[in-house]
């Protein structure tokens, strides 16, 4: 078997060396096919292969399909790997034993080569498109996770430069973000590390309560510049229209 070889690997598992050579004649022009005499000695195989589809006879000495197929589907690496059963037999029972231990199909022996070539073309195109779905599902969601990643880091942008020109207004209070943000960070984390507010605290975003905490005083764009900039004393009617910037801030956010 040539390693430069493309064509997708079937492997055919049966104890009859018959039916090996008729499996192989049928299939040897469109694939790769791997003939193997007995189940222990395919999971041999498949320490060295990986194959695209495997026909498991059901009527074997050793280790029947049902066994084996039981045994491919409890190991991670080849449980994906989709097995079509080749039986004589042909009672409903066996037929549902089979599909419940996760084989696709049944192919009733004596088999028919134009048969059996075409059922294979047909499982291995429907392998391909569930791969083909799965990459585009994969895909789409590292999509929606990068844009959710942009439209974050877009959202904090906004904020901070929101808050930066809010203290760009009120120099009086120079690096009150950070020192906020500090100060805020030590109270969730002892809030959340109590038993007192467990049930209100659970679930709480703490990067975004953080980044919101940003705008704790964009009320001040509404704050006249004679009282947020005035270097002496507030008086207390301008005391009260300061506090005033509370209300203004919670009337922006509710609106943003």
């Amino acid at each position: 078997m040539s390693n430069a070889d493309s064509r997708e690997l079937i492997m055919l598992i049966d104890d009859s060396l018959a039916n090996l050579m008729v499996g192989k004649e049928a299939l040897s022009n469109a694939y790769r096919v791997l003939t193997v005499p007995s189940a222990p000695k395919m999971f041999e195989m498949l320490q060295r292969y990986t194959p695209g589809l495997i026909l498991l006879d059901v009527d074997m000495p050793e280790m029947n399909g049902y066994e084996a197929i039981k045994l491919l589907k409890e190991n991670p690496k080849t449980e994906r790997i989709p097995v079509v059963f080749l039986t004589a037999m042909a009672d409903a029972s066996s037929e549902l034993q089979g599909l419940t231990l996760g084989a696709v199909d049944f192919i009733g022996k004596p088999f028919s080569a134009p048969l059996l070539k075409k059922r294979v073309e047909l499982h291995l195109l429907m392998e391909s498109q569930k791969k083909a779905l799965q990459d585009y599902n994969d895909n789409l969601q590292n999509m929606v996770v990068s844009k959710t990643r942009t439209v974050l880091k877009l959202q904090n942008k906004v904020l901070r430069a929101m808050a930066e020109l809010v203290e760009g207004r009120d120099t009086s209070t120079g690096n009150h973000i950070e020192r906020t943000q500090q100060c805020l960070r030590v109270l969730l984390s002892a809030l959340m590390n109590t038993d007192y507010y467990r049930d209100q605290t659970t679930g709480w975003d703490v990067e975004l309560l953080l980044q919101s905490s940003q705008l704790h005083d964009v009320g001040k764009i509404a704050i006249r510049d004679s009282i947020l900039k005035k270097p002496g004393k507030l008086t207390s009617d301008e005391f009260q229209e300061m506090k005033n910037h509370v209300i203004f801030g919670f009337d922006f956010i509710e609106r943003l």
